[in-house]
């Protein structure tokens, strides 16, 4: 493998020339949509610049068995789920949560693996718990866990790592991303809530109702959804759901006063008729 002169040197360039080289007849860009070597392992970890492992020799996963004489790369065959494949910096490498469980087989150091998650976890950067529980159920035995059981696996492996749900949760929220999506569910749960709560009102309220009834009938609904909102805050969503519950109360308000305004003109209309 050759560098032309001008060009910079970079980190990943021993391991780039390595996975080039396993192909050399097909240019790298043309390898990437249906990756027939995918680096996993340590390697992996380089790549997706997590922990402090060192990466060689490269970990090549392959599809067909294949064998070498150079020290700096070892393969392994094996049949890679597409969703634990990603492209990072140009080179198709295991997932994140294929990478943690693979470095759980064959490293077998928490605290190493464990490093590897808490870097993974930082940042605009997000594991897949769900996912890596599963990865890891063929090896929760060998770590004193029942058979089969990966989230237990997982739950010893985040405590090496120094991750709690409550932190991971409140660092997820804080990115502008994924703060804006929160943000928009909670506004169309509130909206359809509010939806729901208007129709109700108008089938099954009385024509003389004040706005004392509205208010009673109200209260129920919105205590639960006090409650649980109130439950959530003191947990992760703390700023969207504090915006949104001050958004809430003027929409309430409203409904509340435009179902009200025709009950009172009603029993006005009803009162005149009388005094008549």
């Amino acid at each position: 493998m050759y560098r032309l002169g001008g060009v910079p040197v970079a980190p990943l360039d021993d391991l780039r020339a390595a996975w080039m080289s396993t192909d050399p007849i097909m240019l790298a860009w043309e390898r990437v949509s249906t990756p027939q070597v995918v680096v996993g392992g340590a390697a992996a970890t380089a790549v997706h610049e997590c922990g402090d492992i060192n990466p060689v020799p490269y970990r090549l996963i392959t599809r067909r068995r294949r064998q070498t004489q150079r020290t700096d790369i070892a393969y392994s065959r094996r049949l890679l789920d597409s969703r634990d494949v990603v492209v990072v910096g140009g080179l198709p490498v295991t997932s994140i949560e294929r990478t943690i469980a693979d470095l759980v087989d064959e490293i077998g150091d928490l605290s190493l693996v464990g490093d590897v998650m808490a870097d993974a976890t930082r940042g605009e950067r997000a594991v897949d718990f769900e996912r890596l529980g599963l990865l890891l159920d063929p090896y929760a035995a060998r770590y004193g866990h029942p058979r089969g059981d990966g989230s237990a696996l997982l739950e010893q492996l985040r405590r090496s790592a120094g991750i709690d749900d409550v932190a991971a949760a409140r660092a997820l929220v804080q990115r502008p991303a994924i703060g804006a999506a929160l943000a928009e569910i909670v506004s169309r749960e509130v909206a359809e809530q509010l939806r729901t709560i208007v129709a109700r009102l108008q089938t099954q309220l009385p024509g003389d109702a004040d706005l004392p009834d509205i208010e009673r009938m109200f209260t129920p609904a919105l205590t639960k959804q006090n409650h649980l909102v109130s439950e959530i805050a003191d947990t992760v969503l703390a700023p969207a759901v504090h915006r949104h519950r001050e958004q809430m109360d003027q929409p309430t308000e409203t409904i509340a006063a435009q179902l009200s305004t025709p009950t009172r003109s009603h029993r006005t209309v009803q009162q005149k008729g009388e005094e008549q």
